[in-house]
């Protein structure tokens, strides 16, 4: 991999979580798994995926206390009025909404793991923010990724969304460091590239195939981008050459 000669401008890289360091969410997928949901508690799937839907009202951030507290939710908003699942059936739901988001956080990409030690070895801190619900916050330590990125900042935790900076400045304030001297890597959703240039932050476009992604907004325009973390080191150290000229 790539070194930086003669130490370098940029303090911190920091990453998006989802699309980024790990497999984006797969709209076929999504519905799979709430099907599959509604088949356990034995509901009518229309009903309940609109019921689903509208517990965001109630936990804009993800941050609902637990995932039993969205799926209570869910059957109170289902019809207007008190939903009862099939006997055996809520415990299961929650099982399989749990695996299944828990289980995305875990497709980490091929070479995301050595792109971090490389950042790490070559002095950058390492940092990530991310628009989750509770799952995977409350799962983060399992996570191959957690050795690298202990505390990063989550949405359902801080109470703050992509695109609104101060998620990105709580990041940029743990870990010590300007925004104008940090490299933000991530897919670009949720319109963050916007914020995090006006905080002053340098882009990197993860791109991928967006066939059945779970996505807000087509990639925006950015200067540099990649296809596979393999190409993060020569980027960077473009960038720290860039700062030096």
């Amino acid at each position: 991999m790539s070194e930086i000669p003669y130490g370098h401008y940029f303090q911190a890289v920091i990453f998006d979580l989802f699309g980024t360091l790990v497999d984006i969410f797969k709209v076929s997928e999504y519905k799979k798994n709430l099907s599959d949901i509604t088949e356990a508690l034995g509901l009518e799937p229309g009903r309940f995926a609109a019921a689903w839907k509208d517990t965001w009202d109630a936990f804009p951030y993800g941050n609902y206390p637990s995932v039993q507290a969205r799926f209570a939710l869910a059957l109170e908003l289902y019809h207007d009025s008190a939903a009862y699942p099939r006997p055996g059936g809520l415990q299961k739901a929650i099982t399989i909404r749990d695996d299944y988001i828990r289980g995305q956080a875990f497709k980490i990409k091929d070479g995301t793991i050595d792109s971090i030690k490389w950042a790490i070895r070559e002095g950058y801190k390492v940092g990530m923010v991310s628009n989750c619900s509770m799952e995977t916050a409350l799962s983060w330590k399992q996570s191959p990724l957690a050795k690298f990125i202990p505390d990063p900042t989550f949405s359902c935790l801080v109470q703050l969304k992509k695109p609104d900076p101060k998620i990105f400045l709580n990041e940029t304030n743990k870990l010590k460091v300007d925004p104008s001297r940090c490299i933000y890597v991530a897919d670009g959703d949720d319109h963050e590239f916007d914020t995090v240039r006006q905080l002053g932050m340098t882009t990197i476009l993860v791109k991928y195939n967006t066939d059945d992604a779970y996505r807000h907004e087509p990639f925006p325009d950015n200067e540099h981008s990649i296809t596979h973390f393999r190409e993060l080191p020569a980027i960077v150290a473009k960038l720290e050459g860039a700062m030096r000229a």
